[in-house]
């Protein structure tokens, strides 16, 4: 990543939180404009290796680290507002978008959540969305009487600690495992019950809100993804209203399925895509 040019920016979000981000631009003329919404517990810097592959097919790359997450402030996995997550996401997209090439989205995880509320708000300010094991659908092992109460149990205690991630379940590359692991950055605590319930209530609201959205689609999943139902994906595939819209699950990959070792055919099928909805330099 030496070789990129890399800026790191800041701005105070709408709740009062500094909000840090990255952007990364290519040697030569820029043909589109990325960001990147990561997943819950981690940083935007975990996706340089990604980033580069995005860069050396000429893109603007913006990552930011959410309110609560990575570099940014505000205490950790907090949230008052899921709409906290967007309003910082429009932020960076404002600032980084050029009226001369077409902005992407890509969300991974609970950015997945992030990015499709947004694109769901904002459907302007977007020529594409990329969804990667995103948390679009609560889990088959969740009820249905806790689905109902988890956005009230949020509001009332908004800091109970509910369920962690499995670390083991991200890769099936041990090295992957043991760098989230050793990573400073990465908060490993309990899910607040605050988050978790603004998470859910934002899930309950799409397949209502589905059928409005038109814009290209792109959606990934691993078919051994323990973390994100496969079956949200799916979902999402078959009920948006993009005409545009394709759905890969790739066989027994894992939650992060740009950090697998078949990753490189992941982002193949990334840059391609977005390469064939960019258009042609002037």
């Amino acid at each position: 990543m030496s070789n990129l040019k890399i800026e790191e920016r800041t701005f105070r979000g709408r709740h009062g939180e500094q909000i840090t981000y990255d952007v990364f631009a290519p040697e030569g003329d820029a043909v589109r404009t990325v960001v990147i919404a990561h997943g819950l517990g981690e940083h935007g810097r975990r996706y340089r290796h990604v980033v580069e592959r995005l860069v050396d097919a000429g893109s603007v790359v913006a990552v930011p680290d959410h309110l609560g997450h990575g570099r940014s402030g505000g205490k950790r996995l907090r949230v008052q507002r899921f709409s906290d997550f967007t309003d910082d996401l429009d932020t960076v997209i404002t600032e980084v978008a050029d009226e001369r090439r077409p902005t992407f989205l890509i969300g991974h995880s609970m950015g997945g959540c992030i990015a499709l509320d947004y694109a769901l708000d904002h459907p302007d300010r977007l020529s594409g969305l990329i969804l990667s094991g995103a948390a679009v659908a609560p889990g088959a092992d969740l009820s249905p009487i806790m689905i109902k109460l988890a956005p009230l149990i949020g509001r009332i205690a908004p800091g109970l600690p509910t369920t962690a991630l499995s670390s083991a379940s991200i890769s099936r590359d041990p090295q992957v495992v043991a760098d989230y692991d050793a990573d400073p950055l990465v908060v490993r605590a309990k899910i607040p019950a605050g988050l978790g319930g603004a998470m859910l209530a934002t899930m309950r609201s799409f397949p209502e809100r589905l059928p409005t959205l038109h814009m290209p689609l792109l959606i990934l999943h691993g078919s051994a993804d323990a973390l994100t139902d496969p079956a949200g994906s799916e979902m999402v595939a078959r009920l948006a209203g993009s005409d545009d819209k394709s759905l890969i699950v790739y066989d027994g990959l894992y939650h992060e399925i740009f950090n697998e070792p078949e990753q490189d055919r992941v982002l193949d099928d990334v840059t391609g895509w977005l390469a064939a909805r960019t258009p042609p330099a002037a």
